[in-house]
Formats: structure tokens, sequence, C-alpha cells
């Protein structure tokens, strides 16, 4: 009776009894990645730095989005989502959001938790180098 009951539930009772892995799906995106964009950049220096994108849209081809989701043992652990936006093939904006965090951070001073920018805002705070 035990074995029928089993057998026609599927183990849909015991999930977590059995062995899930953990994945990564999309792209990486360090800080050190995106510390390497400036305003101006080519579509190829772009790609250079973070690499093919996982989602170009064909019918809007100044846009490219980065996306990166991990699962530990079937469970979500984190989402996040990197838009860069180019304008006459040039990088002019981007914006870098975590949709999900199991563990949140505070976003450190660059906001890179959720953040929209312009480049060329961030070359303005830089130091002059002499």
């Amino acid at each position: 009776m035990l074995l029928c009951f089993f057998n026609l539930t599927g183990c849909f009772l015991i999930p977590h009894v059995l062995y899930k892995i953990d994945v990564q799906q999309g792209n990486v995106v360090t800080d050190e990645m995106l510390d390497k964009l400036r305003e101006g950049m080519t579509k190829p220096q772009v790609r250079f730095v973070l690499g093919s994108p996982l989602i170009v849209d064909v019918f809007r081809d100044n846009r490219w989005d980065y996306v990166y989701i991990q699962r530990k043992k079937g469970d979500l652990v984190e989402q996040k989502k990197l838009t860069i936006y180019f304008e006459d093939d040039r990088l002019m904006r981007i914006e870098n959001k975590q949709l999900y965090s199991l563990h949140p951070i505070e976003s450190d001073a660059r906001g890179t938790k959720n953040t929209e920018r312009l480049i060329e805002e961030e070359a303005d705070e830089q130091p002059e180098r002499h």
C-alpha cells in the first residue's frame, strides 16, 4: 500500500530529500568589470569587458541585457539584471538592478544594488591626474 502511494505521488511529498544541484545561469558581472565601463565605449569594447549579453533585442539594437540567476538546491538565492544602453553605437547609460537576494546587502558607495546612472556623471566625480 505504501509503495503504491509513493508511486502515485511521484515523491511530491518529500521534495527536499531528493538531491538538487546548485545552478548559476546567465552572465556573471563583477564590480571590477563595471568599473572598466566608460561613456563613449563602442559595442565591441563593452563586449570585451562584459562578455556577450544574454539578451539582445532584435527590435532595439541599442540595448543589451545581462541577466544572472543563482539557485541553491532548487531555491532562488539571487537574481540580477544589468542593462546597457547605447546611442549611435556608443555606451550612454547603465541600469544595474538586484531583483532578488536571499541575503540582501547594503549597496556600496557606487550604488550597485539598484542603480540607473549616466556614465558622464561618474567621470565628473573622478579626481584629475597630473
